[in-house]
Parts: structure tokens; sequence; C-alpha cells
């Protein structure tokens, strides 16, 4: 994503929802404008989703590809290729979020659908107040000092 072209379609924001028991969930407007209705949802790093605008993830997929054969560029498809699975809102705005990745993120009921830049990630809501308590005034200082 180029910033000086798309800064106005960063996206920020920490937003709590509910997830059903047959794996449905509303998804917010503000981030549906941004990455369209249709999207891609993977496995985050942390135990989280991540949903990508289709060009964006077509971008990430491309620059995958085009990894020398390799023990990376293995971690990266494993990681986050083979499991991809796209959605699309219906009329109500709510996504259907596949079995697997309800599974490997720990959605069971109350989630946060949160706007990290160009991506969004959906965490279950302990999962997410774990994460962000996990990080030290120490890390957050060294990450800002990065930035100088």
């Amino acid at each position: 994503m180029q910033i000086s072209e798309n800064f106005n379609q960063m996206m920020s924001g920490e937003l709590l929802y509910t997830i059903d028991s047959k794996g449905r969930m509303s998804f917010p407007q503000r981030f549906r404008e941004v990455i369209g209705d249709r999207f891609i949802l993977t496995k985050g790093v942390n135990n989280q989703l991540i949903a990508r605008s289709e060009e964006n993830w077509n971008q990430l997929v491309l620059r995958i590809y085009a990894l020398p054969e390799g023990l990376n560029k293995e971690i990266l498809k494993q990681r986050f290729v083979k499991c991809a699975a796209p959605v699309e809102a219906d009329k109500l705005g709510r996504i259907l979020i596949p079995q697997a990745l309800r599974e490997h993120a720990k959605l069971l009921k109350d989630v946060y659908v949160v706007g990290a830049m160009d991506t969004v990630e959906i965490w279950d809501k302990s999962e997410y107040d774990a994460f962000t308590q996990s990080v030290s005034p120490e890390a957050l200082y060294a990450a800002l000092a990065a930035l100088e």
C-alpha cells in the first residue's frame, strides 16, 4: 500500500462484537468501506484473524510467490495462504467465519474487530486483552524510538 496515496484509507479503532454459534458476526461498515464487502480472511501471526482487501491479499500472495523456494516461502504459504478464505458480507453486514479459522483464533462469543492500518484483525476478547496487556512500557518505548 502506498502511504502517500492511500493514507485516508488507513483503518483504526477497536470495536467489540459478538459472534453467534454458526460463526456469523457483524463486520463494521467503516472497515467494509475500505476493504470491500468481499475480502480475504486468514490466520494472523498471533491468535487472531486478519482481513485483507482482495487487492491487498493479491499483492501479498505475489510477494510470497516471488520468494525463492525454501523454508521461508513454505512457512508463509502454510501460515497464510493455505488457510485463507474469501468471505462476503450479507445484506445485514454479517460475515460467516469458517470453522477452522474460528478455532485458530478461539472465537467463541465476544470478539474485537480492530483496524490495523491496511488490514483488520479479529480477536477473541480475552486473547486481545491478554495480548495488549502483555506489551511492557519498555517495549512500547523501544517501538516508538524506532520511529525516530
